[in-house]
This record gives C-alpha cells, structure tokens and sequence, in this order.
C-alpha cells in the first residue's frame, strides 16, 4: 500500500427523487489498499459502490480514478472490475470459458488461454478450466467470480458482499484468502459489507456509513478503541454504553460522574467532536473483570446480579444487573478451563480500569 490516492469522492451525492441514498461523501482510497464500506443494510454502500464502478451517476460531486475523473466515463471503460453478490456465474458456460469472458474478441485466443491459466492459478482452482459452472462448490463459484474480474486486470477490484452466500466456516476460510490474494496482488479492494468481523478481519482502512454518510473512516484498532460516537460504537464490536455527567474537562482528561460506577477520570477521544454536560462513555465487555468477591486490585467497582449466561466455547459471556444502568451490562471472560462460573441469579462484582472507559461525547448521539 502506498501514500497515493487510486481513488477519490469529493461531495458526492446521490438522489432519487426526494429520497437520498448518499450525500456528501468525501473519501480518499490508497493504491493498493484493502477498503471495506460497512454499515446497516439500506444505509447507502452499494450505492457508493456503484457509483465508483460507473453503473450509477452521481447526482452531485466527483468520482476520480487514477488521476481522472469519472464524468462520462461508462463502466466498462473505467480501470474497474466488480464482483457481484450472487458471482453471475454463466451457467452454461465452464470454469474456463467463464472466466475468459470479458477478454473475447479483445485479445488473441493463445493470450486468453495464458490469462485464464494465470487467473486460476491465483484463486487456487488451477486445472479446473473444464468442470461446469452445476459442478462447482459456493466456494468454487466465488473463486470464479473473482479470477473473471481479476482477468482484466484492473486497478481496483469492487466486491459487493462477496461472501455473504458462504456458510460460515467457508466464509471465514475465504476472508483470509482474499486478504492473502489482495496483498499478493498489490491491487486495491473495495468491498462492502454489512459484516462488522469481516471488514475488520480483512480490511487496512474502514469506512462506517449510516443513513448515506459516512460517520468514520479509520483503521479496525482506532474504529474499535476510538468509535466516533455511540452508533459506531455499537456497530463495531459490542459495547456496553453508559450515560455519563461531564463534570470537568483538563486537557486531554474527561472528570466524569457514569451512573453507577461513579466518579472517575478518563481519557478525551480525539475522534468526538464535541461535548455535552450529559454524555455517553463506552465500556467494552472484555474490559470488565467479574469476580464473587469486591476485587481489591480495581479502583472502580460495582455490584450485580447475573441475570443470562451465554457459552460461545472460547469465552463465556455474562449480562450483570446493576443498579442505576438500564440495560445489563455485558461481561466477557476467556474460557480457559471449560467451566462457567457463575449462574442467573448470583450476586457477582464488575472491576474497571478508567483508562479502559471510551469517551462517545454527546449523549444524544
């Protein structure tokens, strides 16, 4: 990855009618960056998407490519090539003829056969050139879709919830070799998603949309240490979010008074941009320690009742009851022995450590 843009979106829009679907979207993406757009279904990805790849036209603002701007430029002219959600496999084609597609009647027979090899070779299904498109795997179809658009060879390749139609342990297994490939290739990847682990697990940078903007762009670590606001918070990761009194406020140190953990001081998120007396603090669930006894080794505790136990294998996750908090407050532990250890109905303490505490600013966020 490199310091130079590949692409850019100044104050773009797009509007149907009196609905819109993108506004104001301003994005600078690296050569050779893995970029993931992540954020609710219908919250205006695929169409900022689109709109890169040339099946869309902004209603206002600009799309630049490689230095040059996009206005005018059709889709099949831009140095783009997109994967689709549901791959558009050729049916009656195989995995050879599939592939070489979009390079017929562009390039002489023997170089089609060359590329095709080569593009097959980089998604692993090297020597599959005559299996049927009915013959494949979900995870063969994908490979498929993907040496197709890799075959043209473009400058950046667009995935559109590339592998939402995997079972879930395929789909893990096709994160990381995308990454892998992406890495290899030193082309840039776009991709939207709706999966906040798979964006994180793949992505150098994250752009997080809502309502057709885009709150925050950052890397997974800051979007997860330093969300924005609370709607970050909560899309990215679980977050147990508590309202807060903004007592005082000392260079880079929020004195904070947080319901029924009290008074204590915190760290100022860079990435809020204002605050209010009333406000929120972030709280992540593997942040906490809960114990039987009041932990002596935390300079903030608080008491509760346990009221659901979740086993997940390799954690265990509790949800305390704790006076003055609304909503039980989630707890993750590492299961490091197989065991859980308490119950629904236990009275158990949380310990904290305030520089664990996330300032989400304004609680009407």
């Amino acid at each position: 990855m490199t310091q130079r843009n590949i692409i850019e979106l100044r104050d773009v829009e797009k509007r149907y009618g009196s609905f819109v679907a993108a506004e104001s979207i301003n994005l600078d993406l690296r050569q050779g960056e893995f970029f993931s757009l992540l954020g609710p279904s219908g919250c205006g990805k695929t169409t900022v998407l689109r709109m890169i790849a040339g099946f869309q036209d902004p209603t206002a603002g600009s799309v630049t490519i490689d230095s040059q701007n996009m206005a005018g430029v059709p889709a099949n002219n831009r140095p783009t090539n997109m994967v689709f959600q549901s791959y558009a496999i050729f049916p009656h084609l195989n995995v050879g003829n599939n592939v070489a597609y979009g390079l017929r009647g562009r390039v002489p027979r023997a170089e089609i056969d060359q590329r095709v090899t080569e593009a097959l070779e980089m998604v692993q299904l090297g020597g599959l050139q005559n299996r049927g498109a009915s013959e494949l795997s979900g995870g063969q179809r994908q490979r498929v879709a993907l040496a197709r658009a890799l075959i043209m060879r473009p400058k950046v390749l667009l995935l559109d919830e590339p592998l939402s139609a995997l079972d879930k342990k395929l789909r893990e297994q096709m994160q990381f070799e995308m990454r892998n490939l992406q890495q290899s290739l030193g082309i840039t990847f776009v991709m939207v998603t709706h999966d906040q682990y798979e964006a994180m697990t793949m992505s150098d940078r994250i752009g997080v949309m809502f309502n057709g903007r885009l709150k925050q762009v950052d890397t997974p670590a800051t979007l997860y240490a330093r969300p924005c606001d609370r709607q970050v918070a909560s899309f990215i990761g679980e977050m147990n979010i508590i309202a807060a009194d903004l007592l005082d406020e000392t260079g880079d140190t929020l004195s904070i008074d947080a319901a029924a953990f009290g008074r204590m001081q915190i760290d100022r998120n860079p990435n809020v941009p204002s605050h209010a007396r009333r406000m929120s603090i972030g709280i992540r669930p593997e942040q906490l320690e809960i114990k039987a006894e009041r932990p002596s080794d935390y300079p903030t505790t608080v008491q509760g009742k346990v009221s659901n136990v979740a086993f997940y294998g390799e954690n265990i996750h509790y949800h305390v009851q704790v006076a003055g908090v609304e909503t039980p407050i989630a707890v993750s532990v590492p299961n490091y022995f197989h065991t859980v250890d308490f119950s629904r109905g236990d009275t158990v303490w949380l310990g904290l450590l305030p520089a664990s505490v996330i300032d989400l600013g304004k609680a009407t966020e």
